[in-house]
């Protein structure tokens, strides 16, 4: 299961950076950029947290680029926010694509709501694609840990077991 939505994240991120260097990216924050670049995208990734409103955003981006590639978190807020750039591009004239978001949001949505967090969390499916352990250090060694007692009776549930007579 986690190989199958690796891979998908995988393809979804190559062709978000492979659009990246025709088309902007648009995402919330300084560290959804810093996390993008980390996936490699090497185009023009925009914050929206600017300062100015979301309308002058829009027109002023209108003035550079025809195309942009919408990215906001799959939360609430990032949904609203969403929804009005769609509305602000759309009065501008500006084609947008919301498809690459939609994908991502289907294969992160359980793990992760946001985009900064999307690099940690492709670098560890990918160790557990590797088959690297799952969880934390701390609980690896807890898991691999039984007690004594534990031991002593797990075989004399085996011993026991193994002594009945089988069959009728």
């Amino acid at each position: 299961m986690n190989e199958d939505v690796y891979d998908d994240l995988v393809a979804v991120i190559d062709e978000l950076s492979e659009a990246n260097l025709e088309v902007p990216v648009l995402v919330e924050g300084e560290k959804d950029v810093r996390a993008l670049r980390e996936l490699g995208l090497q185009g023009e990734v925009l914050p929206l947290n600017s300062g100015v409103s979301m309308f002058n955003l829009a027109e002023a981006f209108s003035r550079r680029h025809r195309r942009a590639i919408i990215l906001t978190d799959w939360d609430r807020r990032g949904g609203q926010l969403c929804r009005l750039l769609m509305d602000a591009f759309e009065a501008n004239g500006v084609k947008y694509d919301v498809d690459l978001r939609a994908r991502l949001t289907l294969l992160c949505r359980k793990d992760i709501k946001d985009v900064e967090s999307l690099a940690a969390h492709v670098e560890r499916l990918a160790r557990q694609v590797d088959g690297g352990w799952h969880g934390k250090q701390s609980k690896k060694f807890y898991a691999q840990r039984t007690s004594r007692a534990v031991q002593s009776r797990r075989a004399r549930r085996i011993l026991a077991t193994r002594s009945r007579p089988r069959g009728p």
